[in-house]
């Protein structure tokens, strides 16, 4: 019995020293914890994009379309081997029973050169295409993530600020309420105050119910649970003076620089490099079509192998005449010699098809839907390369327009926050009404969600104007 107990005291005992040691180190898994970065966000939703890997399958495709295009240029390889038996009522034949044939190499190759070429660039130029497709995904991912990564933040930072601003308008409601009730705020005094703090208190709750939706979307973005919990690093939210110092220019440089941005998007916008290679592949492809009218094509066949004739027996062709037995037996030597015999054979030739030059031909109609296809292609090219200017300078607008709010608010955020302080200490000792108090108070809620929202607008517009140009030229990450 009092070995029970003691099993019964160590069991406890280890029981709790296992709870505290399974506390502990969950304590420490969370402070260990480090915050999605950016970088790390963008990495695992471009892993886990499902149109982004079909796209890389279609470039493998591709190129495997390009190695079939040379396979054009390699023979048809076969070893043959034959038994043949035969029959004849009279002459030569009918000494001959069969034979049998071992073709050791048979091989055989028809070439277009005109198919073959324009074959092998069509192919090239879907392969480069399929890649600048891909391109393309990627960075419609990028823009994606850093877009749910961004308003992640400054959702978070919106609920703080309407977190303190409710708890700033929950109080002045408590002393409006009992200074009304003994009579020192009026009625209005305190039904604003009241309409201010639901206001408020409606924008918190929104908040809330926003930074939740964009949580959300933001782990099915990069294939996690729904409702996986979110810990993102915070410093991305800070912005250097000189991430701005390019923006201040004078009116003819700013047209050289957009001048600029636009070239280099003309060479590397993936969108536009797509549109190229996709209309030249058309291009080729027609001229592959119109190549069987256009070009003879050439083949080469061979083979090398043995063969051996079988003979009837020699009771069967006797005569009497050995004059004559003679002669049959000499024929016999030549046209069907004993035992194995090599042999080989090459051919060399060219064949046109000159029923393909009639418009009849499904070659024609063929060639004709392609070359449209190429020409439909060209004009939406033609229309992409005028919107590139466009989309440049609007982009580079929005990004000026949005580091201009960003750089004004910083210091209306200040302005309004001491201008807030002050308005609380007067309401306090009555200088002012609650009128002034709460007009002091949204606007520093404005100068705040402005500023948020101006942040969010320069970091997008950055992500945005490189995804324009094809290159990351403005550092985002």
């Amino acid at each position: 019995m009092h070995c029970q107990k003691n099993y019964k005291h160590l069991f406890q005992t280890g029981s709790l020293l296992s709870l505290v040691a399974v506390i502990i180190i969950f304590s420490v898994s969370l402070v260990n914890a480090e915050p999605l970065t950016l970088q790390q966000a963008i990495t695992t939703a471009i892993q886990n994009n499902n149109t982004y890997k079909a796209a890389l399958l279609k470039v493998e495709e591709n190129r495997y379309k390009v190695r079939e295009s040379w396979g054009m240029l390699w023979p048809q390889l076969s070893t043959d081997v034959a038994y043949t038996r035969q029959w004849y009522e009279a002459g030569f034949q009918s000494q001959i029973a069969g034979q049998y044939d071992v073709k050791i190499i048979n091989g055989q190759i028809a070439v277009n050169p005109g198919a073959f070429y324009n074959s092998l660039q069509a192919s090239r130029n879907s392969f480069i295409a399929s890649e600048y497709e891909a391109r393309s995904i990627k960075a419609n991912t990028i823009i994606t993530t850093l877009r749910l990564y961004y308003q992640i933040l400054l959702t978070k930072e919106l609920i703080a600020m309407h977190e303190e601003a409710l708890k700033a308008l929950e109080e002045n409601l408590r002393i409006v309420t009992v200074g009304y009730q003994k009579g020192t705020f009026s009625k209005l005094d305190f039904l604003r105050a009241k309409v201010a703090f639901n206001n408020e208190k409606t924008q918190y709750i929104n908040a809330k119910n926003d930074y939740l939706t964009v949580c959300a979307t933001f782990n099915i973005h990069l294939n996690r649970d729904i409702n996986e919990p979110l810990e993102l690093d915070e410093s991305v939210l800070m912005v250097s003076n000189e991430d701005l110092q390019y923006l201040s220019f004078e009116e003819e440089k700013e047209i050289s620089f957009i001048r600029e941005l636009v070239a280099l998007s003309l060479k590397n916008r993936p969108e536009l490099l797509q549109l190229t290679h996709t209309q030249k592949a058309l291009q080729y492809a027609s001229n592959a079509v119109s190549s069987v009218y256009l070009w003879p094509s050439l083949f080469v066949s061979g083979s090398y192998g043995t063969s051996k004739t079988i003979s009837k027996s020699d009771e069967s062709s006797q005569v009497s005449d050995p004059t004559m037995t003679s002669i049959i037996e000499g024929m016999k030597s030549s046209f069907a010699p004993k035992g194995w015999n090599d042999h080989w054979m090459i051919t060399f030739g060219a064949t046109y098809q000159w029923g393909a030059l009639s418009p009849i031909n499904s070659s024609h109609a063929r060639a004709k839907q392609l070359e449209s296809q190429a020409n439909q292609l060209d004009l939406q090219l033609e229309d992409f390369v005028k919107s590139v200017r466009l989309d440049i300078q609007r982009g580079f607008l929005k990004l000026k327009s949005a580091s201009n709010s960003l750089y004004s608010q910083q210091g209306n955020v200040e302005t309004a926050e001491e201008s807030l302080k002050t308005a609380t200490a007067q309401f306090r000792n009555g200088i002012i009404d609650n009128s002034k108090f709460l007009e002091a108070n949204v606007a520093l809620i404005q100068a705040k969600t402005l500023y948020i929202q101006s942040l969010y607008d320069y970091k997008v517009s950055q992500a945005e104007l490189n995804k324009s140009i094809g290159v990351d030229y403005f550092k985002i990450y």
